[in-house]
């Protein structure tokens, strides 16, 4: 068996498993039609036939009305986010299971980038995407 996407994003549903960039894909337009108490979401790559507990996490956030998200990943070398291409002087929050979740102010990226490191996490099999620009968070 090879690896999946454990995804938790709801109080009402188990974490979803994304096999492929087609469920990537609807995942992620599904949470931009969720309210704004599940506008983020975890995700971990994981042995679809194992127990073991992941030692990374990937952080996402969507907002529908202005088309960009936020991603950030936590793993056993430090905690790194994609950087946007501008601050956002309000700052950068998104819901997860109702609680605010803040992200640097200049994290807004295109859905895309999103959707890339989704399925850049799965494909590296919980390392930290390849193909994305990070930078370290403190």
């Amino acid at each position: 068996m090879g690896y999946v996407l454990d995804v938790a994003y709801r109080h009402d549903q188990e974490p979803r498993r994304l096999r492929t960039r087609e469920d990537v894909d609807a995942f992620v337009d599904e949470l931009l039609t969720l309210g704004p108490a599940y506008r983020a979401a975890t995700a971990y790559a994981v042995r679809e036939d194992s127990d073991e507990l992941p030692d990374h996490e990937l952080l996402v956030g969507v907002s529908a009305e202005t088309g960009l998200g936020a991603v950030r990943y936590s793993g056993e070398d430090g905690t790194w986010y994609v950087p946007g291409g501008h601050a956002n002087a309000q700052g950068v929050t998104f819901a997860y299971f109702g609680t605010a979740h803040e992200f640097p102010a200049d994290a807004e990226v295109p859905l895309d980038l999103v959707r890339e490191a989704l399925w850049g996490l799965l494909a590296g099999r919980g390392d930290r995407p390849s193909g994305l620009s990070w930078a370290e968070t403190e």
